[in-house]
């Protein structure tokens, strides 16, 4: 089969591989498309440590192509998306009351283990989700971080009435500002630096929208509150200058949600009077620890809009170009998805 096969930085290489052969309790998947997501960017440039040789790709949607033994929930045909962690089930945290993901021996799929940017992907059967015949399977793509989406709103409690910050609307801010506002915000901050991100986030439902390029967003959006803040900022960027932004547009006794994947070895400096002087509460996310059904309803509702979100749509031979002008920020280029 073909596949993308990341070989070191910058070196993506479409190859002929073998086509997986499912186990007891897995599933081969027909990969229909699949995303190309910040951390795979952060894998391609070298700023998070993975084994390689890998096919990278988690964020996918295809068709069941063969069931191993045992598995008899699902069938050959049926449409369908992964949950790309798979946890030990035995360790302390696995255990543990409150479910996460925090267990030491997880493995995801197109992180620790081959992953979808090929024709071919297997999975465990326990981490398969059927979706609705007829969503597009570029849309059905955007489970998986709408999945991580909900995991981070959970986290960090936006109440009915509040306002919300979000600091960088590529496609993560732009999925935070639509789920903000079904979970109950009056108001919504977009905050980016760059006008067609912005004009986008508008569409999808920001009331404010802010070019960081161009104003200052925290003297704007203070401004805007009468020099209180949000409610609830969040950051959705994955750098250290959004998480300094979104902590100063929180109000006193505000929430900050820490969401964007900064690369490794980026190391965030913070003052903390300032966390002591205005009492913030500055929690993180850590994937999409038993959000996926949920993220599959509320993507079959339609009242999260993904179709919007994807800027273009390219066949997996051109991964390597897709890649390489993700990584330069190619005019244009928001959310790409790729299709074997």
């Amino acid at each position: 089969m073909k596949a993308l096969v990341l070989h070191g930085i910058r070196d993506l290489r479409v190859e002929e591989v073998a086509k997986p052969k499912p186990s007891a309790g897995e599933v081969l998947i027909r990969v229909k498309a699949c995303g190309i997501c910040g951390t795979d960017l952060h894998f391609y440039k070298g700023e998070w440590r993975v084994k390689l040789p890998l096919i990278p790709g988690h964020e996918f949607s295809g068709i069941v192509e063969e069931v191993g033994p045992g598995v008899e929930e699902l069938e050959e045909g049926m449409p369908v998306v992964a949950e790309p962690n798979i946890t030990c089930g035995r360790c302390y945290y696995c255990r543990m009351k409150d479910r996460n993901f925090y267990c030491p021996n997880i493995r995801a799929v197109g992180v620790d283990v081959d992953g979808a940017f090929a024709e071919y992907v297997k999975v465990p059967a326990g981490n398969v989700y059927t979706i609705p015949r007829g969503m597009p399977f570029e849309e059905a793509a955007l489970i998986e971080p709408l999945a991580c989406c909900l995991r981070g709103l959970d986290n960090v409690g936006i109440e009915l009435g509040d306002t919300v910050a979000v600091v960088g609307v590529g496609p993560i801010g732009l999925l935070m500002i639509q789920l903000s506002k079904i979970w109950g915000a009056v108001k919504v901050y977009a905050i980016d630096l760059i006008r067609e991100r912005l004009n986008l986030a508008k569409q999808l439902g920001a009331d404010v929208i802010v070019n960081a390029s161009k104003e200052d967003p925290v003297k704007a959006v203070l401004s805007d509150t009468n020099d209180v803040g949000v409610d609830v900022a969040i950051e959705a960027a994955g750098s250290s200058r959004a998480m300094d932004t979104a902590v100063k547009l929180a109000r006193r006794g505000g929430r900050v949600l820490i969401f964007g994947v900064a690369p490794q070895e980026e190391e965030w400096r913070l003052r903390p009077f300032e966390l002591y002087e205005k009492e913030l509460t500055i929690v993180a996310s850590y994937r999409s620890p038993y959000t996926f059904q949920r993220a599959v309803r509320v993507a079959s509702s339609g009242r999260v809009l993904l179709g919007p979100i994807i800027s273009h749509v390219m066949p997996l031979e051109r991964g390597p170009e897709a890649f390489e002008k993700l990584s330069k920020k190619t005019h244009g280029m928001i959310k790409v998805v790729l299709k074997p």
